[in-house]
């Protein structure tokens, strides 16, 4: 599958089958027109090219400008039909890596009109989720090389969180980290492992103990370096850039198990692994009288960038809530991936 590295060209394709007829002939007879210069053709089919971009880039450029001022001149309205989870931030969650601790995630968007957040137990990780801070509201989603990522339009919301200074912490690698990170707050070091694509684990552990990783032949191996136990968080990162190096979807994808529509929780991810794969990773969820669920995703992407939240696409008001009823039904559809109840799993 070829996939651009800010849309996914289907959906381009979707929008360009939704223009009208009279619009379209024109270009269908100009398009069936013989070419009497090879030059006139390669002139045509850029103008053809820039015409699309150009659509595409005004396409979300007034989607994003409208969604905004709608969102500030219905906030009085949303309130008195949607509630916001004024959830608090227990004091025992931790997150080692620099951060403002600022908004929380699940408080930036209002729950779906009927629906609560569900319980969760204060030390877990689907409370620490819930609770990750997120950046002050219009903070643009930027790659690695600090360069703002080209459709801002998809931007519901950006963690603070670092993203690194090259291009490694993507997709996996971001569900990778979070749940490492919340491993290592709570001190439990021995949970934290991963499979390389070829199947070798890579334990945290270990390489606190001073053993590093080597590669040759494309098998890995642990080897000791004398006098270089590094216990330091700065330690803990670089085991966690090794990791994004040799891991990726294809083996977290092998190394998680299945998960059901009905226990769906904070943490589980709904992952399509492959070369290129795609995770998202369920940040919340909420419940309704009916016992039925909404979720919030979060995600990276590529090139590596911010964490943020999944916008759903084509939606207006609550936007960025995704009911598990749809996904039993019919799957679930964002800018980037379409997923479905079999993409769900959990670790």
């Amino acid at each position: 599958m070829f996939l651009t590295q800010q849309f996914n060209l289907e959906k381009i394709l979707f929008l360009l089958s939704k223009t009208p007829i009279c619009l379209s002939f024109p270009f269908k007879r100009v398009i069936n027109a013989d070419f009497k210069h090879k030059k006139d053709m390669v002139r045509f089919k850029f103008f053809l090219g820039f015409l699309l971009v150009s659509s595409v880039v005004i396409h979300f450029s007034c989607t994003s400008y409208y969604s905004e001022k709608e969102s500030q001149s219905s906030v009085k309205i949303t309130a008195k039909n949607n509630s916001y989870p004024n959830y608090k931030r227990a004091n025992n969650i931790q997150y080692p890596w620099k951060t403002s601790y600022e908004e929380l995630l699940v408080n930036r968007h209002p729950l779906p009109k009927g629906f609560a957040l569900t319980k969760v137990e204060e030390d877990s990780f689907e409370n620490w989720l819930r609770c990750l801070p997120l950046k002050p509201k219009g903070t643009p989603i930027k790659l690695f090389n600090g360069e703002n990522k080209m459709i801002q339009a998809l931007n519901a919301g950006v963690l603070d969180i670092d993203v690194g200074k090259t291009d490694l912490q993507q997709c996996a690698d971001a569900v990778m980290r979070l749940k490492a990170e919340y491993l290592y707050s709570k001190k439990k070091f021995t949970n934290i492992h991963f499979n390389y694509t070829s199947g070798f684990k890579a334990e945290y552990s270990k390489w606190r103990e001073g053993y590093k990783i080597g590669v040759k032949d494309n098998k890995a191996y642990y080897y000791k370096k004398s006098k270089s136990t590094d216990k330091t968080y700065e330690g803990f990162r670089k085991y966690l850039w090794n990791v994004y190096n040799y891991a990726g979807t294809y083996s977290l994808n092998k190394e998680l198990k299945k998960q059901s529509t009905k226990s769906i929780k904070e943490g589980d991810v709904l992952i399509i692994g492959g070369f290129p794969g795609h995770v998202v990773m369920v940040a919340a969820v909420a419940e309704n009288a009916s016992k039925e669920k909404a979720v919030l995703l979060i995600q990276s992407y590529m090139p590596a960038q911010n964490i943020h939240i999944v916008k759903k696409q084509l939606t207006r008001g609550e936007r960025v809530w995704f009911k598990v009823s749809d996904l039993e039904k019919k799957g679930w559809k964002t800018w980037e991936f379409d997923y479905t109840k079999e993409h769900l799993k959990t670790w």
